[in-house]
């Protein structure tokens, strides 16, 4: 038998590869985002409301006037929690 040569490697790294280059699915996105918009806002939206489109990463919101509003005053605070969440590849880029 062989002996295994080499260091010994920290699990989280083995994976940073993947985390680095594979994109979040649309679903995965669009949940996250209703958490998020939860968590931030306190408005809570039904998951048909809320449509990612990943070609242009735009997060569409299908709300009223006033909800859609005050989602985009704290557009910026909801962008830097799902960054968090999904990483610099999978966030979208804008909120209408």
């Amino acid at each position: 038998m062989s002996k295994r040569s080499g260091d010994i490697k920290a699990l989280g790294s083995l994976f940073q590869i993947y985390k680095e280059r594979l994109v979040a699915p649309q679903k995965s996105v669009t949940d996250a985002a209703l958490e998020v918009i939860k968590d931030v806002t306190g408005i809570t939206l039904l998951p048909h409301a809320c449509t990612y489109t990943p070609a242009t990463r735009t997060l569409k919101i299908n709300a009223s006037a006033m909800i859609r509003q005050e989602l985009k005053r704290q557009e910026a605070d909801i962008l830097t929690h799902l960054k968090g969440r999904l990483g610099e590849r999978s966030v979208p880029k804008i909120m209408l």
